[in-house]
């Protein structure tokens, strides 16, 4: 009897009209799946052979792993101010790398704008594009800094008039500065030459503090991709 009531009352929340989304308000976004920074000149990896030497080849870069973001903004007339987070880690375990983007944006609301201009929409789905720009951060035995922008795509469900279960893309785009820490705690490392690579050979091969280097080269290329599942709590802060 007990496993029918608990079906029952599953299938009478699948079943039942779902709320529309209201223009405007306060969310809290979490979302879970899987990222990697792409590129090959992304090197994080440091040969086994020897300390604090580049390993190149298929095993040198950034790989992928569980994503984590988190998201939180006011929306306005289908257009929000939002401060986030998104990021992924692999070798999980005491040999962890990692990385991500943090800052702050903007994120715009389709339907809400078309509803603003008068369309007939009442609907249990919402899409939204938001775009953040802020600090990134990536690195294993090897780290590099910079800023980034980040863009993802979101559609949604609404499952209750304050939750709501959706899927996301985010893509970034890193800018790295021509600097890598060999040593990010002690903020030690070495420049990049013009290919984004580290020099470790010649007269500025030696490792430096960050505060005294003079780098002329550029920062590795490299993209952040990470499809997500989502969950996003909606407040009426005026109700």
């Amino acid at each position: 009897m007990r496993s029918l009531i608990a079906r029952l009352a599953f299938a009478s929340v699948l079943l039942a009209p779902a709320p529309a989304f209201a223009i405007g308000g306060l969310y809290i976004q979490i979302g879970t799946g899987y990222g990697q920074f792409g590129g090959s000149e992304l090197i994080t990896e440091e040969q086994p052979s020897g300390p604090d030497l580049p390993l190149t080849g298929e095993q040198c870069c950034a790989k992928g792993g569980f994503t984590l973001s988190l998201r939180g903004g006011y929306s306005f007339f289908g257009v929000a101010g939002e401060l986030g987070f998104v990021g992924n880690a692999w070798d999980l375990g005491k040999d962890t790398g990692g990385g991500g983007i943090i800052g702050g944006g903007v994120r715009l609301f389709p339907l809400d704008l078309l509803k603003l201009g008068g369309a007939e929409l009442d609907l249990p789905i919402d899409l939204s594009i938001g775009a953040m720009f802020g600090y990134t951060l990536v690195g294993k035995n090897f780290a590099y800094n910079g800023v980034g922008i980040d863009v993802d795509f979101t559609a949604e469900y609404m499952l209750t008039s304050f939750l709501s279960l959706g899927v996301k893309l985010d893509i970034g785009f890193p800018q790295f500065s021509n600097f890598v820490y060999t040593d990010y705690k002690n903020n030690v490392g070495r420049c990049l030459d013009d290919a984004g690579e580290q020099i470790t050979t010649g007269d500025n091969a030696g490792r430096i503090n960050k505060s005294n280097a003079s780098c002329t080269g550029r920062g590795p290329s490299s993209t952040f991709l990470a499809p997500q599942l989502v969950a996003t709590l909606h407040f009426d802060v005026f109700d």
